[in-house]
């Protein structure tokens, strides 16, 4: 799949064009949503690349489902899980990029909890840093399955089915975004999920924090880098040598310290009782654009060989004279 834009108006993948619409949503040359969906995989969430094909990935991420203050971890149930099936061993560059809003209408002032609380909320405000930030991990074979557009499907392969004990608490939802699980941290990732090992991370976000499992947490692996495209929006972008496999990616929103993370509400929740406030920010989302491209090895690198055997080919003749 030649000719990838990451530019927000518009994407060409092979003769398909997609549009990002003021409506927020993506549509390819037929008027077909791909929101959700991968560019070379009808089912969505399960993208193919080698040397020649490219793959291209696009659904939303939220402000803090990679790293969120609160537990110092990802949110299994909120970050997108992707799969990556690679045909040809070599070097790839996977980037990540935030192209335009989603969710920022905005919520209403008003009573909820049977009106013993009112809700007052100010207008949106659209900032553009969202935090992009992904892991990618190797999979001992191809143990993730999804379809539809969901962010979660729950299958028998999906890392919402196993990622947390009991489903009941949001701390055990948390996954570790720089090491592989332990057995202090969603074992039955490591094992039932068929992950055999982290490859790295990408983050541009904060970095020198340390995570719930004790990890510190930097800007990634060597070959990360991270900035800012056309639009005012984040990207980042992780460049690496794959083995022929499968791997699985888990995409989201870096906010670790709920500051400067995207677009966001001032919420001013009122105890009508008490008359008592409480004030914190509730956020919008993004849409996100994951594209996986193989790097090719630049001709000066085959020149350089070629000279290398020259050379040595003259020393054998000059040793034997």
């Amino acid at each position: 799949m030649a000719g990838v834009s990451t530019q927000a108006g518009a994407v060409s993948v092979g003769s398909t064009a997609e549009t990002f619409t003021a409506t927020h949503t993506i549509t390819n040359g037929l008027g077909t949503n791909v929101i959700g969906t991968s560019m070379n995989n009808a089912g969505g969430h399960i993208l193919t690349a080698g040397a020649s094909q490219s793959a291209i990935y696009h659904d939303y991420t939220t402000v803090k489902s990679w790293a969120d203050m609160a537990i110092d971890l990802g949110w299994m149930h909120a970050v997108d899980w992707v799969q990556l099936n690679v045909t040809d061993s070599g070097t790839y560059k996977i980037k990540d990029e935030v192209i335009g809003f989603r969710n920022v209408a905005g919520s209403s002032s008003g009573n909820n909890n049977a009106g013993t609380v009112y809700n007052e909320y100010t207008p949106m405000v659209l900032d553009k840093t969202i935090h992009t930030a992904f892991t990618i991990w190797s999979l001992t074979g191809s143990a993730f399955t999804s379809s539809g557009s969901s962010n979660n499907p729950v299958t028998a392969q999906s890392p919402l089915s196993y990622g947390y004990a009991g489903g009941t608490s949001n701390n055990q939802m948390g996954f570790n975004q720089v090491a592989a699980p332990s057995a202090t941290n969603n074992s039955n990732f490591l094992t039932v999920g068929g992950v055999s090992g982290i490859v790295g991370y990408s983050n541009s976000g904060i970095s020198g924090w340390v995570n719930g499992n004790g990890d510190l947490v930097g800007s990634g692996s060597a070959g990360a880098s991270s900035g800012t495209n056309a639009d005012g929006f984040l990207w980042t972008d992780l460049t690496l040598d794959l083995a022929a496999g499968s791997y699985i990616l888990a995409i989201g929103g870096s906010c670790v310290d709920l500051v400067n993370c995207g677009p966001y509400q001032t919420k001013t929740a009122t105890t009508l009782a008490t008359g008592v406030q409480a004030v914190s920010k509730a956020y919008g989302t993004g849409w996100h654009e994951l594209t996986v491209t193989s790097v090719p090895v630049p001709g000066a690198v085959w020149l350089f060989g070629s000279a290398l055997a020259g050379f040595a080919g003259m020393r054998r003749r000059n040793l034997a004279i």
